[in-house]
């Protein structure tokens, strides 16, 4: 059953869903019940199946978690977040592609990244040699989720290799929950040096990338699209 919404609307973080249909689609693939579940975690097929219906992100959070166990994928969101088109972002996506640097790119994913998931704050900063991307939940218990940040620390990573088309290696990956050990897949796909139980999320580069440039950089393209994204 799902349960009693706060009064105030605006207090609950929603996102696109994105995550939960590639979830969704996972587990198609691997003749799995969809619909049950989707109903364990309070939601309706519908809901999902429809592209334009934003989810509450609790509810996303809580399917990704039920989705691994029924997958017996106790590392989904990592799984997920490595192989998926990253154009199925959307307007955002396009909004840091046309960017000048990866500096550009990576302060408009702060800007604009609430329009994919207004539960979670991308933060990028320019500190003591380094180049870090933060990640913190607002108004959703980050002791209630695994899957959906390692989504989002994989994606990030995956989306400034692929803007600067280069194989860039993170100097450290934090992730603020515990698992016992970091998989030698985490290791050789982000970073060697992954930290679990970290006090953040965040993935810290060596200062120097900020300045690499965009592959497909389009000053006009990335003002026209700065438009829509602020609207």
């Amino acid at each position: 059953m799902r349960s009693t919404r706060p009064k105030d609307f605006r207090s609950i973080p929603s996102a696109t869903g994105g995550i939960a249909r590639l979830a969704c689609a996972r587990l198609r693939e691997l003749g799995k019940d969809v619909k049950a579940v989707l109903s364990k975690a309070g939601l309706r097929f519908e809901e999902v199946d429809d592209p334009t219906a934003r989810l509450e992100v609790r509810t996303q959070i809580k399917f990704l978690e039920l989705a691994a166990e029924e997958l017996r994928d106790d590392f989904l969101g990592f799984h997920l977040a490595r192989s998926f088109d990253l154009r199925e972002i959307g307007l955002v996506y396009y909004v840091i592609a046309c960017s000048e640097q990866l500096a550009d790119a990576l302060r408009n994913a702060e800007r604009y990244s609430r329009i994919v998931n207004d539960g979670v704050r991308l933060r990028f900063k320019l500190l003591d040699g380094t180049a870090a991307i933060a990640l913190d939940y607002v108004n959703v218990d980050r002791c209630s989720d695994r899957h959906q940040m390692e989504f989002w620390l994989t994606a990030v990573v995956r989306i400034c290799r692929e803007l600067t088309n280069s194989r860039l290696a993170p100097r450290r990956l934090m992730v603020r929950h515990f698992r016992d050990s970091t998989p030698a897949e985490y290791k050789s796909f982000l970073a060697s040096d992954v930290e679990f139980g970290a006090d953040s999320d965040e993935i810290v580069f060596p200062e120097q990338v900020a300045s690499l440039p965009i592959v497909g950089a389009d000053t006009c393209l990335n003002k026209l699209l700065r438009q829509y994204a602020d609207d």
